[in-house]
């Protein structure tokens, strides 16, 4: 049985709760805990180590690893990439504020890991991986508006400078003794309300194969999610309309 930490979308813990609670290490933005079989990760925004960034719902976050060429089968790398398989549920916090963590709910590897080039705390440009995850169910979460992108068309019109541009501002932020710069954030067009989406209600008893986790049988429609029995991993709760548009799940 999956373990329940008993928090709400949201909440907002100490470290030192997350440490009581899942029973994990108090350091690092990856930790394992062997006793809840968990792994919580953390991306936080405050220390500009990592550049994690949500495109279009998915949060694309870096790998463990502060210098040099990241191992995606070393330690909670390998851990991660294997969520969903190894039985292992994946628990997601966010930092925007110093010290507060703000708990996102489980999460799912929406898509394979990818390489990309980041400095690395040293300076030196490095390989990192990129987890692209989504929480499970997806959620309105507090996120960090100059980390969010409509969809990667947006991150590649608007992102291209955006880790400089938040490197500049925790220097400025420093420079100033810890008194937050004003940052101006970008006017977005608010976007026309999406049509609401419709599952045909017959694709319950279907068979269909996921990218990531094989073969299943879609056993319930809840709301704008469906619920898969996957042969290997048992039951997947999803966003239909984003797995579909995404083709991350076909009918056999």
């Amino acid at each position: 049985m999956a373990f329940d930490p008993g928090l709400k979308i949201g909440q907002i813990l100490k470290n030192a709760d997350i440490v009581e609670i899942f029973k994990c290490g108090n350091m690092g933005g990856m930790r394992r805990s062997r006793t809840t079989n968990t792994l919580v990760i953390v991306s936080d925004y405050t220390k500009g180590i990592y550049h994690d960034k949500w495109i279009g719902g998915v949060l694309h976050y870096t790998g463990m690893g502060k210098s040099g060429d990241q191992d995606i089968n070393w330690a909670q790398n390998a851990t991660l990439a294997e969520c969903g398989k190894n039985g292992v549920d994946v628990h997601l916090f966010e930092v925007i504020d110093a010290c507060e963590y703000i708990y996102c709910g489980r999460i799912e590897l929406v898509s394979k890991p990818y390489t990309e080039t980041q400095p690395g705390e040293d300076g030196n440009d490095r390989m990192v991986w990129m987890f692209p995850i989504r929480p499970v169910p997806d959620n309105d979460v507090q996120k960090p508006q100059m980390f969010v992108f409509k969809d990667m068309e947006d991150y590649k019109s608007r992102g291209k400078n955006v880790d400089a541009e938040y490197a500049k501002m925790l220097a400025d932020r420093k420079k100033n003794k810890g008194k937050t710069p004003v940052v101006m954030q970008p006017v977005i067009p608010k976007p026309e309300p999406k049509p609401p989406v419709v599952i045909p209600a017959d694709i319950v008893g279907k068979q269909v194969k996921h990218k990531s986790f094989g073969n299943g049988v879609i056993t319930a429609i809840e709301g704008t999610s469906i619920a898969v029995e996957f042969d290997k991993v048992g039951l997947k709760k999803m966003g239909y309309e984003f797995c579909m548009n995404n083709k991350l799940l076909e009918f056999i």
